[in-house]
């Protein structure tokens, strides 16, 4: 094993964190249907499927190498690394092209990319000489779309798993998050739901100094089979953040943020690409 791999296999071991769930399940290729759940109705609204999975670099590498220059010009930053310099030689290195990171999520892209990229999937798809629905759209969620989903029919679920802890009775993280408390979320947030912390990377790498990002199939799904919807990468919406700002809503939290930016109901705001946020789409059936 030549000294790029070795390192490579060094980060990718102490990253691993103690986390509840049972054997990891194969990922289903991005065009097989089974790599889509289906999201019922609610409030009015019709029924829609949404991705298991946070989309992949191996998915995402498959749409900018595919097409040439209009493709291209889509690729992720690398750049988005640079703030963990003394810990991500191996991101800024490896993380885009190296095949141990495939099934890691896509990051360093913004909302033109992850749009582009459902385009693309929307005629790969389409032009499948064998698939189970004549016609698809695959579009990001809304803000509405993505907490349904992730609350998978318990309309008061402050996290997927539908508890108001970070914690198994085994004492196992629940999600990728920024372990700074050890058990409950309520201890962390006050009443109206409105405290931040804001950590400098100093003080996170004194927490969790191997905190990255973690395979898309880590951890458990919820009750609608999508896994990582609490924590990994935060995930991008086409819902503005407010008005008059060019900026839209990320939501999940991410593996560099406390339980509480985890939290079903939390908002973040999202205009460029980074290290940690990242996206899953929603499939419309257009015609069966």
């Amino acid at each position: 094993m030549n000294k790029a791999n070795t390192l490579l296999l060094a980060i990718l071991l102490i990253s691993t964190p103690s986390f509840a769930q049972n054997k990891a399940p194969e990922i289903p290729d991005i065009l097989s249907e089974k790599h889509w759940a289906h999201i019922p109705g609610h409030a009015g609204e019709a029924g829609f499927y949404m991705a298991k999975f946070e989309t992949r670099v191996v998915d995402y590498r498959r749409f900018y190498g595919d097409g040439g220059e209009k493709n291209t010009k889509h690729e992720p930053e690398v750049s988005v690394w640079n703030f963990r310099k003394n810990l991500d030689e191996s991101k800024l290195m490896y993380y885009y092209e190296h095949t141990a990171f495939d099934n890691y999520p896509i990051v360093g892209v913004d909302l033109s990319d992850a749009k582009a990229y459902a385009e693309w999937l929307t005629v790969a798809y389409n032009n499948q000489p064998k698939r189970e629905f004549k016609k698809v759209l695959f579009r990001l969620p809304t803000e509405q779309e993505w907490e349904w989903a992730a609350r998978a029919g318990n309309d008061v679920a402050p996290f997927p798993w539908g508890g108001p802890y970070i914690r198994n009775s085994k004492g196992d993280i629940l999600a990728n998050i920024l372990r700074v408390s050890d058990t409950n979320i309520i201890s962390q947030v006050q009443e109206d739901g409105s405290i931040e912390f804001s950590l400098t990377q100093e003080q996170i790498d004194k927490v969790n100094p191997t905190s990255y990002t973690n395979p898309v199939n880590q951890f458990m799904p919820n009750r609608y089979g999508l896994y990582n919807m609490s924590g990994n990468v935060s995930e991008m919406t086409t819902s503005p953040y407010s008005e008059g700002k060019n900026s839209t809503v990320a939501k999940g939290g991410s593996y560099l943020q406390t339980p509480y930016w985890a939290m079903i109901s939390s908002r973040q705001e999202f205009s460029k690409p980074t290290a940690y946020t990242g996206f899953r789409l929603v499939m419309m059936v257009v015609e069966k």
